[in-house]
């Protein structure tokens, strides 16, 4: 009853959950250029989700798997009858992928070929949609995320306009018939971690990044929450934290049409999607597309400052929450879309999928807060 009372308030005062504002960007998260200005390692249209072993990395792109070969040329190993959404390994000789959000595959090295070890495509009784994150943890089981229930991987836009709330997060045990339901009716899962002894999962709706330790179906508790965009696939860094990738930012006029139910729901019914007032993995490809007065031009150019449509940010994370650095691709830049990161030695890699490109950039000044 006091929940109900709150949301009505918090409604009729424009404040909570019914707040347009978003969080300033400064501090840990002062804007630079540091995605724009990183080396491009390989150009890969439908560049997705990236995986190591401490030691080599994978990534995929579209319906294939590829390895990146002395540093600076992917070399396909894998390819499958449908497109990979998410991806993750497990040494050298072991490693897991999603099969268009519906199916999980391990698979193994025998010689030269991969075998597939073992599949699943129910969670908790019910088919798998949109997987999108995969993780091993200690034990050796996958972790997975998947956003929603109702809509694929690439219907991502879709679920927030609907205000979807149906994510889950499974762990799996290869073999096993059944996966275990770790949390569910979260608001656009998109992004799973072992932490140490902690599973870590990226909400993305919420704005938030969620610690599920304990045991059942739970919602957690907050670790980070209230980020300037929209968190998704995490990655350990070498000093017991991690990186979060947001593959787009917030604005104030997405946070207002997410609270205009009548506009909201004739722009789903009547607009075509590429030219919804959402946020999108990339931008400035036709003068269709909405803005926000101050993201005009003016005398041709874009102010980086202006509202973001699409954004490129990763997070350094300590592993209490706070963040600790920020790398960015303001809204004239070009490396929009962040929706995967790796860590090898003292490289990180960036998967720029609104650019299509494999980013590379030292850690040590990305550890500074300057």
């Amino acid at each position: 009853m006091l929940a109900t009372f709150r949301q009505l308030s918090d409604r009729f005062l424009g404040r909570g959950e019914a707040a347009i504002t978003v969080p300033v960007m400064d501090g840990a998260l002062k804007p630079n250029r540091a995605l724009d200005e990183a080396q491009v390692v390989a150009r890969l249209p439908g560049l997705n989700d990236l995986a190591c072993d401490g030691r080599q990395l994978w990534m995929s792109a579209g319906n294939a798997l590829y390895r990146l070969d002395q540093g600076t040329t992917p070399v396909e190993q894998l390819r499958f009858d449908r497109p990979v959404t998410a991806l993750a390994l497990q040494g050298p000789e072991r490693l897991a992928v999603a099969l268009a959000g519906s199916e999980l595959r391990i698979l193994h090295r025998r010689g030269t070929d991969w075998i597939t070890e073992a599949s699943l495509q129910t969670l908790a009784g019910t088919p798998l949609l949109s997987v999108n994150a995969l993780g091993f943890d200690a034990q050796g089981r996958l972790l997975f995320s998947e956003g929603s229930s109702r809509h694929g991987t690439e219907a991502w836009c879709h679920d927030l306009m609907t205000l979807g709330r149906t994510g889950r997060v499974g762990c799996w045990t290869s073999g096993a018939p059944q996966a275990e339901l770790l949390a569910q009716a979260l608001r656009h899962a998109f992004g799973v971690l072992a932490l140490g002894s902690r599973v870590l999962v990226s909400e993305s709706w919420h704005h938030r990044v969620l610690d599920l330790s304990g045991t059942g179906p739970r919602q957690g508790h907050p670790l980070s929450a209230e980020l300037v965009g929209y968190p998704s696939r995490m990655a350990l860094d070498d000093s017991g934290g991690f990186w979060l990738s947001c593959f787009v930012c917030r604005s104030q006029l997405v946070e207002f049409v997410l609270r205009e139910p009548a506009y909201r729901q004739r722009m789903v019914a009547e607009i075509d999607p590429r030219h919804w007032i959402a946020p999108a993995l990339s931008s400035g490809q036709s003068f269709l597309e909405p803005l926000q007065g101050a993201g005009v031009k003016q005398m041709g150019v874009l102010k980086p400052w202006a509202p973001p449509r699409s954004y490129g940010l990763v997070l350094r994370v300590a592993a209490d929450g706070r963040v600790l650095s920020s790398l960015h691709s303001q809204v004239d830049g070009q490396h929009h879309g962040i929706t995967a990161v790796a860590q090898v030695g003292h490289a990180l890699y960036v998967a720029s999928r609104g650019a299509g490109r494999l980013l590379r950039l030292d850690t040590q000044p990305a550890g500074s807060t300057t």
